[in-house]
């Protein structure tokens, strides 16, 4: 869902565009936690020593990690999910798995609810979100990759609506 580079909005809100990554200094054998879309064009990701992602990126941008603020943000980003499905398997402070098959608002199609669940996530703390849908967690994280664009209603999760229509029957 939303990108932990994106939760340092005042930093990120002052260097648009630029290539910025949350992790640890390079002069300190530091690591890449999270890196914005404008860093990942150089071939930095998270994992990734600081050492290495400054010399693909000079100008690369380096943010100190906030936890707290994660933390905070994270909750209330679950607790969004809760609204939507009780089977909410979070797997990072980002990221989550939600089985929408018996869903709280009654929903007939899961990517009626990834849409809803996006706009309440950017009215609510103003980060934009990702999300895949699918019939397995593997499919959805799949079709999160080819959704990065910040839209649902791909041909993908269209495809995978009908399948599980088809599957339910």
């Amino acid at each position: 869902m939303p990108s932990t580079h994106r939760w340092n909005r005042g930093t990120t809100l002052a260097t648009p565009g630029k290539p910025l990554v949350v992790g640890g200094s390079p002069n300190q054998r530091g690591v890449v936690a999270a890196a914005s879309y404008e860093a990942r064009k150089f071939g930095i990701h998270s994992a990734m020593p600081s050492i290495t992602a400054i010399a693909k990126c000079p100008a690369l941008i380096f943010v100190r990690p906030r936890f707290d603020v994660y933390r905070d943000i994270s909750t209330s980003i679950h607790a969004i999910f809760k609204r939507y499905s009780d089977l909410v398997e979070g797997v990072a402070l980002d990221e989550a798995y939600l089985d929408v098959t018996e869903n709280r608002q009654n929903i007939p199609y899961a990517s009626t609810i990834a849409r809803h669940i996006k706009t309440a996530i950017f009215q609510e703390t103003q980060l934009t979100a990702t999300a895949g849908v699918s019939i397995n967690k593997f499919l959805a994280k799949m079709a999160s990759f080819s959704e990065q664009a910040e839209w649902v209603d791909s041909d993908f999760t269209r495809a995978s609506d009908r399948l599980c229509r088809t599957a339910s029957d």
